[in-house]
């Protein structure tokens, strides 16, 4: 075979590598990565049904806590001492109240006796009778039982001792106090209210009423109830008693007194330890329990004062007296009649 058929050779079998269709080539296909399996189409997170927006279920319109049954709005006050049959219901008739508001507002436990002076708190509606100008010097005297009164506007270091004989006893009395005593002895006047004893109002600064205005008379006792309960909190009063500061009053002062919702407490027997020459512990202990007989010491209403040393010296031998002969000393309320 020559050179050229050889060559000829060749270039056939060049041409038959070179011309392989296209189509055939198999590029291989790297193996990819598995197809991922195409990840789930995402389970469509499920469609929130807007939780259909509650018709709110009306959060309980909250009951508002029972109202303590709310106090009626008093239109004024006047005193009267209730007669034979007379009772709460019937006197909150006659005079436009309310049997509850007159109990509560005299400190009465059940119905009052006849002869029991009231302040009475009117509710409006009618004309009631008018004013008594009411004045009262002692309690009742079916039972041993007689008041005794401190009055507080002047010194009050002795003051702790009388409490401290008072607790031991288990006695509890009247306070009588002013409002400048009251902003000067806040700690003592707490003491007074904790340890159970009934506080009244002696005015603001201690003036002879007689002598004053009567819108002085209105904002010495309003500035005093206002003091007190500053001091002590808003459950506590000093109505329905005053005491008249040197026991000083005439009809003017009565009215209006009586119309702020006072009643007026005089006394029985003054001690005498804030007047004079001062006293000694015997003379006290003699004039507060011999100078009465014992009939008429039945309701009565015994002054003595929280600035007195001799009186502090005194009371606890007066209240041992008092108990020898059978008489319970108490407060003011409880000798009108609770």
């Amino acid at each position: 075979m020559s050179i050229i058929d050889h060559l000829l050779i060749i270039c056939m079998l060049a041409c038959l590598v070179g011309c392989t269709p296209q189509s055939a080539r198999v590029t291989p296909v790297p193996t990819a990565n598995p197809t991922a399996t195409p990840a789930p189409t995402a389970t469509p997170a499920p469609t929130v049904t807007a939780a259909p927006t509650p018709t709110a279920t009306p959060a309980p319109t909250a009951t508002p806590p029972p109202t303590a049954t709310p106090v009626p709005r008093i239109t004024g006050y006047l005193a009267h001492t209730v007669a034979e049959d007379e009772t709460l219901a019937s006197l909150a008739s006659s005079f436009g109240s309310e049997a509850g508001v007159i109990a509560s507002y005299n400190r009465l436990s059940g119905e009052p006796q006849a002869g029991r002076p009231l302040i009475i708190p009117q509710l409006g509606g009618i004309a009631p009778p008018a004013s008594e100008a009411v004045l009262v010097q002692r309690g009742r005297n079916d039972q041993p039982l007689l008041a005794l009164t401190l009055d507080a506007g002047a010194s009050s270091a002795p003051t702790p001792r009388m409490l401290d004989a008072l607790k031991e006893r288990n006695v509890r009395i009247t306070f009588f106090l002013t409002g400048k005593w009251i902003q000067e002895n806040p700690e003592l006047v707490r003491r007074i209210v904790a340890d159970g004893h009934e506080v009244a109002n002696h005015s603001l600064t201690h003036p002879d009423f007689r002598e004053i205005g009567d819108e002085q008379m209105v904002e010495e006792l309003a500035e005093t109830e206002r003091l007190l309960q500053q001091t002590v909190g808003d459950g506590v009063t000093s109505r329905p008693f005053f005491r008249p500061p040197y026991g000083g009053y005439d009809q003017r002062v009565l009215n209006t007194v009586i119309g702020q919702g006072y009643l007026p407490i005089y006394w029985t027997l003054d001690s005498l330890d804030s007047v004079g020459q001062p006293k000694t512990p015997a003379f006290l202990l003699s004039r507060v329990t011999e100078t009465l007989s014992p009939e008429q010491l039945r309701g009565a209403i015994i002054l003595a004062h929280c600035g007195s040393e001799a009186t502090a010296e005194a009371l606890p031998a007066i209240l041992d007296r008092f108990a020898s002969m059978g008489f319970t000393v108490t407060t003011v309320s409880a000798v009108l009649g609770q």
